[in-house]
């Protein structure tokens, strides 16, 4: 599946297709947000999720670049080094 061909679905669509098919790979914690890091296909979507409200508010296409950037603090390839 291409970017383009995912975004031409439904918000719900989309979530539903990540949470049931994607690999949950990271998270973070922006304001008052949980934001879940998953790999779907060949891209990369995070899943916007507002815990007060118990509702997914945004689901975004990131780049390899940007997920490097945003989740820099959270990778850890200590592993890799012994």
């Amino acid at each position: 599946m291409t970017i383009d061909q995912f975004m031409s679905y439904s918000p719900q669509e989309r979530a539903s297709m990540v949470l049931t098919e994607g690999q949950e790979i990271l998270d973070r914690i922006f304001m008052y947000y949980i934001i879940r890091l998953y790999k779907y296909s060949d891209f990369y979507v995070e899943l916007w999720y507002q815990t007060a409200s118990n509702h997914i508010d945004k689901i975004l296409v990131v780049d390899l670049e940007d997920v490097l950037h945003l989740y820099e603090k959270n990778i850890d390839i200590s592993d890799l080094f012994k």
